[in-house]
């Protein structure tokens, strides 16, 4: 069946996963703060990913729950850090770590050009994603109800019930065969043509603007 939609990965598709770059690259956490050991922060990563990428906005805003979410951080390493940290200090600190995947603007807009719907369907939280879409200029390629997120659904893309994937066809209101997933993991590929679609490992936004011309869009 023709392709009609494409649905797209935020983290390593169209921006860099923040909390990768924001823990280790200079001037991130490790950098202004060495004494935090790496597996560590790698480990309270982890627990609040869990509290916070499966947690709906609601009854809070995004910007509730990132605050939330820094106090936590800074109650975890109390003692390791200033006394005077606090969560705007490491908010403000996240903002340059919102960064695009060089290429993938153009790819966005030539599908769109093409009439071809454009979904999301990401295990993020709440307020990465909205620093990601108004930071990086995304939302003029995306409806609003075409964004599937882990954190509204309660589940990430490796549930074995495919809630996300059945999220995004459903919001598209179309069949598998007709959609189109991007991801930069394999496992989730996979889950994807479990549920009907084509799927493409992302590697570079040159690399898959090549598949897609092979597909015809």
């Amino acid at each position: 069946m023709a392709v009609k939609a494409v649905i797209f990965d935020i983290g390593g598709v169209l921006a860099h996963n923040v909390w990768d770059h924001l823990l280790l690259d200079d001037n991130g956490v490790m950098s202004r703060f060495p004494q935090l050991h790496k597996a560590e922060l790698e480990r309270i990563g982890k627990v609040l990913w869990d509290a916070f990428g499966y947690v709906p906005e609601y009854p809070n805003t995004w910007q509730e729950l990132e605050e939330r979410y820094w106090k936590m951080f800074i109650r975890y390493f109390k003692g390791y850090l200033p006394e005077t940290a606090k969560p705007d200090d490491f908010i403000q600190m996240t903002d340059s770590f919102i960064r695009p995947i060089l290429g993938m603007k153009s790819v966005l807009k030539k599908l769109q050009l093409k009439g071809i719907k454009l979904a999301i369907c990401s295990n993020n939280n709440e307020f990465w994603f909205r620093r990601q879409m108004d930071q990086l200029g995304l939302w003029r390629f995306f409806d609003s109800d075409n964004v599937i997120l882990s954190c509204r659904i309660g589940v990430s893309k490796s549930s074995p019930r495919f809630e996300m994937f059945h999220a995004a066809l459903s919001a598209l209101s179309l069949p598998g065969d007709n959609c189109i997933f991007v991801d930069d993991r394999e496992g989730n590929i996979e889950r994807a043509r479990q549920c009907g679609m084509q799927g493409i490992l992302f590697l570079e936004a040159e690399q898959l603007d090549s598949k897609l011309k092979k597909l015809g869009l």
